[in-house]
């Protein structure tokens, strides 16, 4: 998947989308007011890669920055002014829209993707050839 990125032949896109209730919906919260540092996937990957995002708190989410070396108090505001909160929710609106009921959900030119890699590598190959044979007849 990663040479398929890498290639252009796939975009990775993250969303939002909340399924462990409040918890998860602070973890989303707090991983964006860390994005607002730079530090969007250091952040993301110590929650989510340690399973804490059915238990993750302001006091989590502190420690982490901390780790990370961000400005706690820019975080804080952000965090308890809940600064990204409406963006996750439409997040959360649009894949609900989007047939998404679960994560992770992989989707290739709108469609499922199914759920193992080479499943969904077979649906971007398959993509990548569909849009070459209507080049081809575009240009022909």
């Amino acid at each position: 998947m990663e040479e398929a990125i890498r290639t252009g032949l796939a975009r990775y896109e993250y969303r939002h989308f909340i399924i462990f209730g409040a918890a998860s919906e602070f973890a989303a919260m707090a991983t964006e007011c860390a994005g607002d540092q730079g530090a969007w996937w250091e952040f993301h990957d110590e929650y989510l890669l340690e399973g804490r995002a059915r238990t993750f708190t302001r006091a989590g989410a502190i420690e982490i920055a901390e780790r990370e070396g961000l400005d706690i108090a820019q975080f804080s505001r952000c965090i308890d002014n809940e600064e990204h909160r409406d963006r996750i929710l439409q997040m959360q609106q649009q894949g609900f829209a989007e047939g998404v009921n679960g994560t992770p959900t992989f989707r290739v030119n709108g469609e499922p993707g199914g759920r193992s890699l080479s499943a969904i590598l077979d649906k971007v190959h398959q993509a990548a050839e569909a849009a070459e044979a209507a080049e081809g007849q575009e240009g022909g």
